[in-house]
């Protein structure tokens, strides 16, 4: 398990780098270039499901409940005192934008996105961070 978990937090840090270095320098941009507004939105959609796969592993592994929803997943982790409250939000924050990439919402802002999205990899990173030690116990 513990090499899984480690792999998958590896993949998420490789593709929060690969998001970060896409952004472009002014948000209303990405208006104008349909293959970054792809490029970005999947990889935004898949680094929410890696962090989303993770936190699902470590529930599971320590036998914290069965989540009635991808958010749960994490305010689990935050009930288990493995996860701040604030990361545990946010990352609910993380799940609406990925429902709305992967459903195909009119919702869907690529600027907005774009102008979110330093914000959304900060937060992915700060889960990284505090569930660092309980990957390295796995």
């Amino acid at each position: 398990m513990g090499d899984l978990l480690l792999r998958k937090a590896l993949q998420i840090r490789d593709r929060i780098g690969k998001v970060r270095a896409a952004l472009p320098a002014q948000a209303e941009a990405v208006l104008d270039d349909e293959r970054l507004e792809a490029f970005l939105s999947f990889r935004l959609f898949l680094l929410i499901q890696d962090a989303v796969d993770l936190a699902s592993h470590l529930v599971a592994a320590r036998g914290l409940g069965v989540p009635g929803s991808q958010r749960e997943v994490f305010e689990l982790l935050a009930r288990a005192g493995l996860l701040a409250a604030d990361t545990a939000r946010g990352m609910g924050g993380m799940i609406a934008l990925r429902n709305r990439i992967a459903h195909a919402y009119g919702d869907l802002d690529p600027v907005r996105m774009v102008q979110e999205a330093p914000a959304g990899l900060a937060r992915l990173e700060a889960l990284l961070d505090e569930l660092a030690g309980t990957i390295a116990a796995a």
